[in-house]
């Protein structure tokens, strides 16, 4: 039996924007210390995909005078999403570029595709890399495949979902406000995003840049002691997303004054998690929403007063109301609105509206409860992950901190850098990460 649900309004949006800008996907990657079996992969891919509904849903084909898009969820996997690649005669970064770059047919289940790259592991393994379509999840579902994916490849039986799937949906419509204040409310957070039309945030500078589709990767795992003083040298009302965020818009400051572009405010996209806490990890699904966390050239004297500055605004806002303002936004779209209409709102965000989007993208998914994603024992349980950007957002990082390691993926657009200038720029933000908490 094949169950439909319709889209939330903020899988319609991302879904629209995908189809009008770059695709929209979270990369994932581990890597392995013997060569991985594809047959077991196969099998292991299917049980993860039986074990959560939206690692296996597709979109109906919808007529344009449809007023919503509708996923179907059915009984059984039924396309196989497992590829395989070898590195000779091509680099790591033209497949990754490739692997990345090609958009989802959404209509085919499931939402997310593996490549095995051969002998890109450690000690004769493989690289695993999974691409997710970020209408169907976002990065903690990503995860969440990937993890089950690794359980049922070592034998195990994949952790399901704690809560079931029509509950699970409804999350998103509690975060509609109930009384009129609560909608003025979130409405005044929505409009705070204005004043970028008059004065956009910076933009970071260029360098390497080509006319190139697609994305370049750049990886960083801090070490021990830069970890330690990151997790536990901190003031107790400083979190570690603060010091993330803060280092960020001082990297940011830092390498455009190097490159002769001046900053006055720099504005961060952040992604918020909305699930409740009981299982903030786990649900395949989107579940996030944005906030903007900026400073002003001021603010970014010294890393204290840049920390100050990001602290101040992730104190006061209270995260489901705050992020839910970007909800608010989406309801303002009429009702029963057709979907070929609704499909051109981002062009809103070319010309003149591009003025509106923020510097960079630092999605931080925090302290992950268990083992980082192995599908080998003896794996080394590094863990990837990045979101997705687009000009003139140039650069998108993932964090996450597993089994006590600080993992950073660096995404940027082949616009923005090349592959030197992305290492050269990762390498000053953990520059920067290290002064924050000297």
């Amino acid at each position: 039996m094949t169950r439909t649900v319709s889209f939330t309004a903020l899988e319609e949006a991302i879904f629209h924007l995908d189809l009008e800008f770059t695709p929209m996907n979270i990369q994932g990657e581990i890597v392995t210390t013997e060569p991985i079996d594809l047959d077991r992969l196969r099998e292991a891919t299917a049980t993860a995909c039986l074990t959560h509904p939206f690692a296996r849903a597709r979109r109906q084909p919808t007529h344009e005078l449809a007023s919503s898009y509708m996923w179907e969820i059915p009984d059984a996997v039924e396309t196989d999403p497992v590829s395989v690649a070898t590195l000779d005669g091509t680099d790591m970064a033209s497949l990754r570029a490739e692997f990345y770059g090609n958009r989802f047919d959404l209509t085919a289940a499931p939402p997310f595709r593996l490549l095995v790259v051969r002998g890109d592991g450690e000690a004769g393994g493989d690289r695993l890399c999974c691409c997710v379509d970020h209408v169907a999840a976002d990065g903690v579902g990503a995860l969440r495949i990937l993890r089950s994916i690794c359980q049922a490849y070592r034998g195990e039986t994949p952790d399901g979902p704690p809560i079931d799937f029509e509950t699970s949906r409804q999350v998103m419509d509690d975060l509609r406000p109930e009384s009129l204040g609560e909608r003025l409310d979130r409405l005044g957070e929505a409009a705070g995003q204005l004043p970028k039309s008059v004065d956009p945030p910076a933009r970071i500078a260029g360098e390497g840049a080509t006319d190139e589709d697609g994305w370049g990767f750049v990886h960083r795992r801090l070490d021990a002691e830069l970890t330690d003083r990151l997790v536990n040298g901190r003031p107790e009302e400083v979190s570690v997303n603060d010091v993330l965020l803060a280092a960020l818009h001082l990297g940011i400051d830092r390498w455009n004054a190097t490159h002769g572009e001046s900053t006055e405010t720099i504005s961060l996209l952040m992604p918020v998690n909305l699930r409740p806490r009981e299982w903030f990890y786990d649900v395949v699904g989107m579940y996030t929403l944005f906030v903007s966390i900026s400073t002003e050239a001021d603010d970014r004297k010294t890393s204290q007063s840049a920390i100050a500055a990001v602290v101040e605004q992730t104190q006061r806002l209270k995260q489901r109301d705050r992020a839910a303002a970007f909800q608010a936004a989406l309801d303002m779209i009429p009702p029963g609105l057709p979907v070929g209409l609704k499909r051109q709102l981002p062009n809103l965000l070319h010309g003149a509206g591009s003025r509106l989007l923020d510097t960079a993208v630092l999605s931080n998914l925090g302290r992950i409860p268990g083992a980082a994603p192995r599908l080998h024992e003896d794996d080394p349980g590094r863990l990837w992950l990045s979101p997705p950007c687009r000009q003139p957002i140039g650069v998108a990082i993932a964090a996450a901190t597993v089994e006590g390691n600080v993992y950073l993926g660096f995404r940027h657009d082949r616009e923005q850098f090349d592959q030197e200038a992305a290492a050269s720029f990762a390498d000053l933000y953990v520059e920067q990460l290290e002064s924050a908490v000297a």
